[in-house]
């Protein structure tokens, strides 16, 4: 009997903490992930960053996006990495509660802040700290709500920026085909280049090669000096293809337009309109490669190019001509 009652008692005690196991609050039922609405991006017209570094603010005007007190307009492709993650927000867990902040470089001495603005209305407004251990997710908070929320995606590096960084870097752009003319001006001496197409015959007659043809009446073209020598096509098509769309490697203070003088090469091109680039002496330094500071009239700062985009626009009229056959006696020496 007394074996009996040990059993249902022992029974009694087992069910007893299962209910409590099965019932009892859990840390998934004590919170709830707040709701942010996704914002259209097209709605978005300023973006204020704020950082421990580097702060910049940016706004929409038309379809593009400026930076800075001056407009300087923005690269498009960095913008659009930042409206992913200010219109889509997105929370997927809970990561404190308490007032720790630190921990997540939340603090005000590491986060990043960031206010998003369509018109004159905040429409959201959140702290990033650092990247989870995953790196799949960002650790943020939502202004006005003290707990630590794991942000998806890793994106911390997408708001580190500094204004240059967030500029376009295109200064100058144009497509090949439509250049007809262009000149090079290095050491006092100005070369000029012309394409020219050949005719068909039955309007060779009346049109001479020289002068501008139709679409129709298009060859195969070459490219001649104004003395008549023929420029090697490929070197022609590699110059303006390096011009077609440069880049520069960091834009200068606008103030250095005064400094630059002596130029090393300037280029004029004609086509649909008229497109001007100067290159100027560079700075070298013994340990590192020469930037070569430069000005373009498709934008209003002065810039610095990396020494291999340089020395793919650094060309005298020479190098873009045929190379010469060698002489017999180079050919022996050989």
């Amino acid at each position: 009997m007394k074996g009996k009652i040990e059993t249902i008692v022992l029974i009694i005690i087992i069910a007893a903490m299962a209910a409590y196991l099965a019932f009892r609050p859990t840390d998934r039922a004590t919170y709830q992930l707040p709701e942010l609405p996704g914002i259209a991006k097209e709605t978005i017209t300023k973006i204020e960053v704020t950082g421990p570094e580097n702060s910049f603010t940016v706004q929409r005007k038309d379809a593009k996006w400026f930076i800075g007190p001056d407009n300087r307009l923005v690269d498009s492709s960095k913008i659009d990495r930042i409206l992913d993650i200010v219109s889509a927000l997105k929370l997927t867990a809970m990561v404190s509660e308490s007032k720790s902040d630190r921990l997540y470089d939340l603090n005000p001495e590491k986060r990043i802040q960031v206010n998003v603005w369509a018109d004159k209305n905040l429409k959201r407004s959140f702290s990033i700290g650092k990247s989870a251990a995953t790196f799949r997710h960002t650790f943020v908070k939502i202004s006005g709500d003290d707990r630590v929320f794991h942000g998806e995606k890793n994106f911390r590096d997408r708001f580190e920026m500094t204004v240059d960084a967030m500029r376009d870097k295109n200064v100058l752009a144009f497509k090949p085909d439509e250049i007809k003319s262009f000149t090079i001006t290095r050491d006092g001496q100005t070369t000029e280049f012309k394409k020219r197409y050949e005719l068909n015959a039955d309007t060779a007659s009346t049109k001479k090669a020289e002068n501008e043809t139709s679409p129709s009446d298009k060859k195969p073209f070459t490219w001649v000096t104004a003395s008549g020598e023929v420029a090697d096509l490929n070197k022609i098509d590699a110059f303006l293809f390096a011009l077609s769309g440069l880049k520069c490697n960091r834009y200068l203070d606008d103030t250095a337009r005064d400094t630059l003088t002596h130029p090393v090469i300037s280029i004029t091109l004609s086509g649909t309109r008229e497109y001007q680039m100067t290159v100027y002496p560079h700075g070298k330094k013994e340990e590192e490669s020469p930037s070569w500071s430069a000005q373009s009239s498709e934008n209003n700062s002065p810039f610095l190019l990396a020494d291999f985009t340089a020395k793919d626009i650094i060309k005298t009229p020479g190098d873009l001509m045929p190379a010469k056959p060698k002489s017999e006696e180079a050919v022996k020496e050989e």
